[in-house]
């Protein structure tokens, strides 16, 4: 059994997530494309081998790790211009309501669902796509019957983490650009906290004068 099972592993925020989980004392798995995988084993990772656009291989992900939690980072296209926004996420939550698994987060983006009259016509002619596509995908996992929460970062950075970040509910705009570090300590916490079950949560960094590390939700 495992502590956490992570979609969208191998690099970027989901990378950095497994990282600062190891570092937690956590075990945990990834599903990862073939060949995509070597530097989360280097983690200590358990690494299944398999494509989220294939529901059969998130099924077996779960079936083969068992784990407490499941984190969804999914986005983007693959070679073919397939965007996986919407049908991994969607595979991904299937295979948790079929092994009832205890806890599950889905990582999207600011400018989601409501708050997608708060984009910028710029941001959302750039982005439309992705954030419909994700937005669908939250449909999706707001009708599961398990304990599931929604976190939509705004723009994001690879400084290092600070350890400051705040949780909101994006009615004032997405926040200060949050480091993908930080943005995977945030979700370590809301899967501590079992009162985030439910919620659709913004997530920006934090400045020094605004004091501790999450802000009221």
């Amino acid at each position: 059994m495992n502590d956490l099972l992570i979609f969208g592993a191998s690099r970027n925020s989901g990378y950095l997530l497994a990282q600062q989980a190891r570092a937690q004392g956590l075990k945990v798995a990834a599903l990862a494309r073939p060949g995509r995988g070597a530097g989360l084993a280097g983690l200590g990772v358990t690494v299944v081998e398999g494509d989220a656009f294939n529901a059969e291989d998130c099924l077996r992900a779960l079936a083969l790790t068992q784990p407490r939690q499941v984190v969804s980072l999914l986005g983007g296209k693959d070679s073919t211009g397939r965007r996986i926004d919407e049908t991994g996420n969607i595979n991904v939550i299937a295979a948790c309501e079929q092994c009832g698994v205890e806890r599950a987060l889905l990582v999207t983006s600011f400018g989601c669902g409501d708050l997608a009259p708060l984009l910028s016509a710029q941001a959302a002619s750039l982005l439309g796509e992705a954030l419909a596509a994700k937005s669908r995908a939250e449909v999706r996992w707001q009708q599961s019957p398990l304990a599931i929460t929604l976190l939509r970062p705004g723009g994001l950075s690879h400084a290092p983490a600070s350890g400051r970040w705040q949780l909101h509910d994006g009615s004032r705009g997405s926040g200060a650009t949050l480091a993908r570090a930080d943005l995977a300590l945030a979700i370590l916490a809301l899967l501590a906290d079992s009162a985030s079950v439910g919620q659709v949560l913004c997530v920006s960094a934090r400045g020094a004068e605004d004091g501790g590390a999450i802000a009221d939700r």
